[in-house]
């Protein structure tokens, strides 16, 4: 029996994101994520975005033929990192996601 507690899996996917904060199309930002739900989303980047800010998460695609899976949602955590001063840890809980993050999260289920 699994130790998960949470309503939805999470699995470990750690890929190039791309995302913005607030609408602003105009100011892209870059992360990695390190797992991924159904829910939400945890990833590392350069960038602390604040707590509540809404973010669009663009999550580059895990095999050649996946188109890329888009997210949006808010940023309910972010703290540096203690070893690196450059870098933060954010986590994502989403209000739309689109339709291939369920079908991804089921692939990776099996």
């Amino acid at each position: 029996m699994s130790d998960e507690k949470r309503a939805f899996i999470r699995r470990s996917i750690e890929t190039p994101i791309t995302y913005t904060i607030n609408d602003n199309d105009d100011n892209p930002h870059h992360g990695t994520s390190q797992n991924l739900s159904v829910k939400g989303l945890y990833m590392t980047t350069d960038f602390g975005p604040k707590l509540g800010d809404k973010i669009e998460v663009v999550l580059e695609p895990i095999a050649v033929n996946l188109l890329p899976l888009v997210a949006a949602g808010k940023v309910v955590r972010c703290r540096f990192d203690k070893k690196d001063a450059d870098l933060f840890h954010v986590s994502i809980e989403f209000s739309e996601a689109h339709e291939s993050w369920q079908q991804i999260s089921a692939t990776t289920n099996n």
